[in-house]
Parts: structure tokens; sequence; C-alpha cells
């Protein structure tokens, strides 16, 4: 066994190796340990379905991987579900062939020792065994046979943790694409393009949306928000504000209207410290539905902000202009608020960008705000591309700015009037 500092030492490493989300690198990590703590020359993690193959690391170079299905002696202990030590597999061998699936090491040992731990999770279903050999005979006693069996214990908690995190994870990442428009529409005259960019925090739903629908013949509305906090709460308020929009939006209602629609929604949920920002704008041709064919038409845009960012104006010779509006008020904390709309003409290749505070609010290494200002630079250079290309250049220049990591979600939508 191990001398006191070093299993010190190794118990630290086994801390790390649990604290591992990914279930393939946490089982590699507890039979890293497994082997140190044992002095033994491999480990390997089988599983009960036998679905996988087993995970193998250790010390030792190994040229014949073992294979507990067709061992009998570790099949068994697999099957048993209780801790085995082995202290020699040639007594129940006769012949290579019977010793071959024991594996064999590069130097072509066999390995003759063996100490198995099952591996049971907290429903009492036996999820695999941990098992370390060494070529050396008896070179285990029960000693190592109670440490193996406190690892297999650990493994199987942190084991069912994980697994639970990545069942998460799938679920949220499949919730959140629910609570996202999966294609943009096509608007005869109107280029529409969006970036969304999750924080990473792989099992929680972000709180930045976005959704562009038609609400009556020719009126396109367009809504950019984000929910407080992540999580099924922030998703369920991100479903209310979507789908109350959806609901109430019309040809002719204002953006202020389908606002306070959302914040009467959302303050009927009566949910503490959960709040939404967003702004709504509808989006419909100037000067009628029936443009002569061919031809550009510019884009008459009305829209109303509950707290959120205040959108950008892109023109096409490059002026950027910020968008007089009001801000408004947080949507979902006072039952009653006020919300005021304001317009603006968009020419053929004029966009207009909507973002969430995730992009002015990106912070670099020294912790300094992307802010406002850098925006209008990026979108000035941006100024004549594709509402698509408009959108990519702000997702590539926040990224780069944050070196690819992210505290917050970015969402970013254009609009673009389609030029002559």
């Amino acid at each position: 066994m191990k001398a006191t500092d070093d299993v010190v030492e190794l118990l630290s490493r086994l801390a790390s190796a649990l604290a591992a989300t990914d279930p393939e690198a946490l089982v590699g990590g507890l039979c890293r340990v497994a082997c140190e703590l044992t002095e033994a020359e491999l480990a390997l993690f089988a599983d009960a379905s036998g679905a996988n193959a087993p995970v193998v690391v250790g010390p030792a170079a190994v040229s014949e991987t073992p294979d507990p299905t067709r061992a009998p002696l570790l099949a068994a202990a697999l099957a048993a579900g209780e801790a085995m030590l082995i202290e020699d597999v040639t007594r129940f061998a006769a012949d290579d062939l019977a010793l071959r699936p024991y594996g064999s090491l590069a130097d072509g040992r066999a390995v003759r020792s063996w100490v198995t731990a099952p591996v049971i999770g907290r429903d009492g279903a036996l999820l695999g065994a941990l098992i370390v050999g060494h070529a050396d005979i008896r070179a285990f006693d029960t000693s190592h046979q109670r440490v193996l069996s406190v690892l297999a214990d650990h493994l199987a908690g942190a084991l069912s943790r994980a697994r639970l995190a990545e069942e998460r994870s799938h679920v949220a990442q499949a919730l959140q694409e629910t609570l996202l428009p999966p294609l943009l529409p096509r608007i005869a005259g109107v280029e529409v393009a969006a970036r969304y960019r999750p924080s990473g925090a792989g099992n929680l739903v972000g709180g930045d949306f976005y959704d562009v629908f038609e609400c009556g013949p020719g009126i396109w509305g367009v809504l950019l928000g984000d929910v407080s906090g992540v999580g099924p709460e922030a998703a369920a308020l991100t479903g209310i504000a979507r789908y109350t929009a959806r609901a109430v939006a019309t040809a002719t209602a204002a953006p202020s209207e389908v606002l306070g629609a959302i914040n009467r929604a959302l303050a009927n949920q009566r949910t503490e410290d959960r709040f939404c920002t967003a702004v709504y704008a509808t989006l419909r041709p100037a000067g009628g539905l029936d443009p002569a064919p061919g031809a550009a038409r510019a884009l008459e845009v009305t829209i109303a902000s509950g707290g959120h960012p205040g959108p950008l104006v892109v023109r096409d010779d490059g002026t950027i202009e910020d968008l007089e509006l009001d801000p408004g008020v947080l949507l979902g904390p006072f039952e009653e608020a006020r919300f005021d709309d304001a317009r603006v003409c968009l020419s053929p290749g004029d966009a207009l960008v909507l973002y969430t505070d995730g992009v002015t609010e990106a912070r670099d290494r020294a912790r300094e705000l992307f802010g406002q200002a850098r925006l209008q630079d990026v979108l000035a250079a941006a100024a004549g591309r594709t509402a698509d290309g408009i959108a990519r250049r702000v997702e590539l220049a926040v990224s780069d700015y944050q070196a690819g990591g992210a505290a917050d979600d970015v969402a970013v939508v254009v609009i673009r009037a389609a030029p002559g």
C-alpha cells in the first residue's frame, strides 16, 4: 500500500477525478487513482450491460486488452455483484487460450492477480465493476479489496450524478431548441438573420430568445428578449413571453401593446426575482404591399422597448444611428407599465440591429466592457454587408473580445431592407 503522504496526495487527485461530469473522463480518472492506490499495473471498468468496451488505464503498457465478458473469473465477479480477490488466474486456466481473455502486458507477461469490486447505483442496479490487475501472483490482499470497494462506491455515486447531468444537458438543449425558431422565415424584400451563442453552462437553459413571425398580410413581428437567470424557470418565462407575443400580435397591434401583454402575463406568474427585458418591432413595406416587379422597397419599422438595450440602425453608407427609443421598464415586476412606440424607415441597404446585453456587457481578460462604442465601430465597418454578414461580424467581434469565453448569452437579430 502507499505511504500516508502518498495517499493524501492521491485522495486529492481522487477528489478531482470525482468532479468530472463526463462519464468517460470520470471512469478514466477513477481507474488511474485505483491503479496508484493499489499499485496495480492496470485498472479497468466493465459496464454491466456489456454494450461498451471496457475502459482500461494503467502504468503498464498492454499488448492484449482484458475482456471481462470472456474471462470466466472476471465475468463471474461482474455477474455476482460482489467483491472478489483472485490470487492467480493460471490456477483456473487450463491453457494459453483460456488465459488469453485476462490480457497481457507489452513485455509478454500474463495478468495473473485481480481484485474486483461491484459498482452499484443508488437504485441498487449493478452499473458495472471496477477491476485492477497485476502480472505477479498474490499481488493483492484484503486491504486492496477494501480500498477498491470504497472507490467503487464513490464511482457509483459520481456516475449517477454525471449521467443525470448528461441527461439534463440533453433535455436543456432540446428545450432551448424549442424556444428558438429553427428557421427564420423568408420575407419578400427583407433580409433577416440571427446569431445566438449560449454562455456555455451545458446543463442550463439560457435566458436569451428571439422570434420572427407573420402577424398580418405582409406584416411581420420581431421579438428579442432576455429572461433573468437560467434553467427551467427561465425557460418557462421565455415560453410565456414568446407565445404571448404570437397570441396578441396582429397587423394593427402596436409594439407597445404587445409588450404590455407580455408584461401582464409575466406579472401574473408571481415569480420572485424573475423578470424579462424585450424589444418588439413590426415590419411593413413602405407604400403598400404591392411593389413594382424587381423594385427595391423601403421598410417601415415600429418598435418598442421593455428595459432592453437600445437598437441601432446601420445605414448603407456606414452611418450609425442610435434610435432615441424610450427604454421602458422591465417586464414582469409591475403589473401596470407604460411602453412607447418609435418609428424608423429603412431605405434599401439599411439595417436594424437588435441585440441582448451579452453583447455590450461582454468583458475581456482585464474585465473591460465591450461597450456600445465598440459595437458601433463593428457595425460601421459591416455596412453594406448582408443581414447575415452583419450578424456574423458582431458575433465574431464579441467572441474574439472575450477570448471565446462567455459570462452571458449573446443574441443578435438583424433586419435589413434588401438593396436595389
